[in-house]
């Protein structure tokens, strides 16, 4: 009698050297975001008492969500884990960079930080989520804007309102507070 064959498959064969490097470097960049982040945070300015969740919590629990993703990530790539190469009908893995959709992510978030003390968070938002929105294929901008909008302006109103930190509003802010 023989013993009956089993159906596993063999383990993953090691990630070639490039591949590595690029994690590698990935791993590092998200590491040091986390730390730029749990370093930038100790500058905000905290009101003197404050009895609801300060505004340096959130940056600092982001921060230390980067930093985490990214020691648990050069584990895994340094064991060789590295990830597969994208395999689905629907992503050509020979297809270029579209760098236009790049540069116009990247114009909406640099547009996004220029806008916050001119025009207030929840039309800085706004902008934000349409260009972002419409460089990965929106084909309806009013409704794109809209939806920004609304965002922008719940987001602003929980952490205004609801947890105290202060938000350029612009203005929003002079119709909340007169």
């Amino acid at each position: 009698m023989t013993a009956p064959e089993q159906d596993t498959e063999p383990p993953p064969a090691p990630a070639p050297v490039a591949a590595r490097v690029g994690e590698l470097v990935m791993v590092a960049g998200l590491a040091a975001l986390g730390v730029f982040v749990l370093l930038d945070t100790g500058t905000i300015r905290v009101p003197g008492s404050t009895n609801t969740v300060g505004p340096r919590f959130f940056p600092y629990l982001v921060g230390a969500v980067l930093v985490a993703t990214a020691v648990a990530l050069a584990v895994q790539v340094l064991r060789g884990r590295a990830a597969p190469p994208e395999d689905s009908e629907d992503v050509d893995t020979d297809a270029g960079t579209d760098w236009l959709t790049v540069a116009l992510v990247v114009a909406g978030f640099a547009a996004h930080a220029l806008l916050i003390e001119p025009v207030g968070w929840p039309i800085a938002v706004a902008v934000l989520f349409a260009v972002v929105s419409l460089a990965l294929g929106s084909r309806r901008p009013a409704l794109t804007v809209a939806v920004g909008l609304a965002l922008g302006v719940v987001a602003w109103l929980v952490f205004v309102l609801g947890l105290g930190v202060s938000l350029p509003g612009g203005p929003l802010g002079r119709v909340v507070y007169g």
